[in-house]
């Protein structure tokens, strides 16, 4: 969820006004990766599963189902080559078993927004992980924010913009904001 309201029915963008009750003091700032949103399951350090997020559709969401959700992802796929080129690209030796939500990024994934040489997936639901898109001293309020994300650069490649930021909090509880929501 987007953290400012935001003019739905004309041109989308956002305004001041903090729309969402978050406790951002308690929350953990982290670099928002434009990739494609992935879970892998691990065994023994190899991939055994990967999956793509899916969103509802319009249809779907009228009838009330407003979560994504996983389907798997299939290397003779066309659409999924990247997402296993990623997979290949990375060194998983080090990741203990389980499912982990992931983003696939890269050359071949988005645009390549962070201007990386190969696809890779990162895990943003690792610790270790996600302390490497760790921000520190993130302002919370709407010119400050704004000001932030046009500054900003990746944690991942210093040469490429920040994409966004996500508040997490130890309740579970996600809010995020996008450099190109002010624009």
């Amino acid at each position: 969820m987007t953290i400012f309201d935001r003019n739905w029915e004309s041109d989308r963008k956002i305004n001041p006004k903090l729309i969402v009750d978050f406790n951002f003091a308690e929350a953990i700032a982290t670099e928002k990766l434009d990739g494609m949103n992935i879970r892998i399951t691990l065994r023994a350090g190899v991939v055994v599963r990967v999956e793509k997020r899916r969103n509802p559709t319009k249809v779907q969401k009228q009838n009330g189902i407003s979560n994504p959700w996983y389907v798997d992802a299939e290397e003779s796929n066309t659409q999924d080559k990247w997402i296993f080129d990623a997979v290949k690209n990375t060194d998983f030796s080090e990741v203990q078993d389980g499912e982990w939500s992931a983003e696939a990024i890269g050359k071949n994934i988005q645009g390549n927004p962070l201007q990386l040489e190969n696809n890779q997936v990162f895990i943003f639901s690792l610790p270790d992980w996600k302390a490497r898109i760790t921000l520190k001293d993130v302002p919370t309020d709407f010119e400050a924010i704004k000001a932030y994300l046009v500054e900003r650069k990746s944690l991942l490649n210093e040469a490429a913009p920040i994409e966004g930021i996500v508040w997490h909090h130890p309740n579970g509880e996600m809010v995020k904001i996008k450099r190109k929501d002010f624009s």
